[in-house]
């Protein structure tokens, strides 16, 4: 393979990584974002025990469904839930 050619797909691969970092940090400011609406409306919601009772059996599915992610999923429950004024899991 040509020098030129290595060199060129490594820009590339620069290029795409770039782009790739710059979309994580795009999906993380939306999530922030909607974290905060999510706990404004928790806090004010007439019926918190059928919000978390809805919020408990979607947790679970999306553990389920990606089992991988449930000890990071952990973390958000938790804060949901402290939003709910209800102890942890």
């Amino acid at each position: 393979m040509d020098p030129d050619d290595i060199r060129q797909q490594l820009a590339e691969q620069a290029q795409h990584i770039e782009a790739l970092k710059d979309n994580q940090f795009a999906l993380v400011a939306q999530v922030q974002v909607l974290q905060a609406a999510l706990a404004s409306a928790l806090r004010h919601h007439p019926d918190r025990a059928a919000v978390l009772a809805n919020f408990e059996r979607y947790m679970q599915v999306a553990k389920e469904s990606a089992p991988n992610l449930a000890a990071r999923m952990e973390g958000l429950e938790a804060g949901i839930r402290a939003l709910l004024d209800q102890p942890p899991a």
